[in-house]
């Protein structure tokens, strides 16, 4: 059985008065229950270079209904004005500026896609990922 574990580090000498280092992993689940996340959408990238809004991660019903998926989504660009929103119903979850990126739990459902619009129509790339039940 495969096992997947996410691990995040937050460290700072100047961000509040004392230094702060946070460190912090997880093993991936199912929705509900103990079993692993065993599915992935594989990494990929998307170039783009046009600010219309496009689906980055489409709802599969097969796939990822009533699971506990999760996405990754990065701004491989080192712009540090150029962004690109990510939104969901087109309702925005948060801009991903150059070098940033994203690691959020995602249930998906019909009309429910992961959406993605730059800024501006200067070529950026995306590299993202789904892992699901």
């Amino acid at each position: 059985m495969a096992t997947t574990t996410a691990a995040i580090t937050i460290t700072s000498s100047d961000l509040m008065d004392n230094a702060v280092s946070i460190s912090n992993s997880n093993t991936l689940y199912q929705g509900g229950g103990t079993t692993s996340i065993v599915e992935t959408t594989g990494l990929a990238a998307l170039k783009r270079a046009s600010v219309s809004k496009v689906d980055l991660i489409e709802y599969d019903e097969d796939a990822v209904s009533g699971a506990a998926a999760k996405v990754y989504i990065k701004n491989t660009s080192s712009s540090s004005t150029q962004y690109v929103q990510v939104l969901i119903n087109s309702v925005e979850l948060g801009r991903l500026y150059g070098g940033d990126w994203m690691f959020i739990p995602w249930t998906g459902g019909s009309g429910e896609d992961i959406e993605i619009k730059p800024s501006t129509t200067a070529a950026v790339t995306l590299e993202y990922m789904a892992l699901y039940g």
